[in-house]
């Protein structure tokens, strides 16, 4: 969803980076010093391609940064919460504090929470790389009148794909 600008993208790769070093205090572990180091200096070296050398890399960076943990929360939420029960689950603390509701259920409304702000995310991402938004900022694109829903242009669209469609056939 941050993919969409170049400052935007930059920004979070710097956030990304400076928090991977801010919690190397609290990875004592080798392979954890490791891991944080690897990803803050890969992730040094796409900010530096972006500003020096080539512009659109660090936006797919970023792009795949965000979907590959959204998709990580999907299938976590599914083995879980909605695949088996985990006696120490949020699921299941839920349950206990309102036993109206299964485990399964507060997994299965959470995995449904999880895959509409992945479609969502992934619209932005496409709304800010559009050619509308190509000269905003993150929040002017998100915030302008470029959203145009109007379900006259919707049917116009589709009358125009039958058209095609039939042209096509003969």
């Amino acid at each position: 969803m941050f993919s969409g600008g170049k400052r935007t993208a930059t920004g979070v790769a710097g956030t990304l980076v400076g928090l991977l070093l801010i919690s190397l205090c609290y990875a004592p572990n080798r392979t954890m010093v490791l891991l944080n180091l690897g990803y803050a200096v890969v992730t040094s070296v796409f900010i530096y391609l972006e500003w020096a050398v080539f512009s659109p890399i660090l936006n797919y960076v970023v792009l795949f940064y965000g979907a590959f943990v959204g998709i990580h929360a999907i299938f976590d939420t599914y083995q879980d919460t909605i695949r088996r029960t985990v006696l120490r689950s949020d699921a299941y603390a839920c349950y206990e504090q309102c036993p109206c509701c299964l485990p399964k259920c507060v997994g299965i409304q959470w995995g449904l929470l999880n895959v509409a702000l992945q479609i969502f995310g992934v619209w932005v991402a496409l709304m800010q790389m559009s050619d509308e938004c190509q000269d905003q900022g993150w929040w002017d694109c998100i915030a302008s009148d470029n959203w145009d829903l109007n379900a006259e242009k919707l049917w116009e669209w589709e009358e125009r794909s039958a058209n095609t469609a039939r042209d096509w056939v003969g």
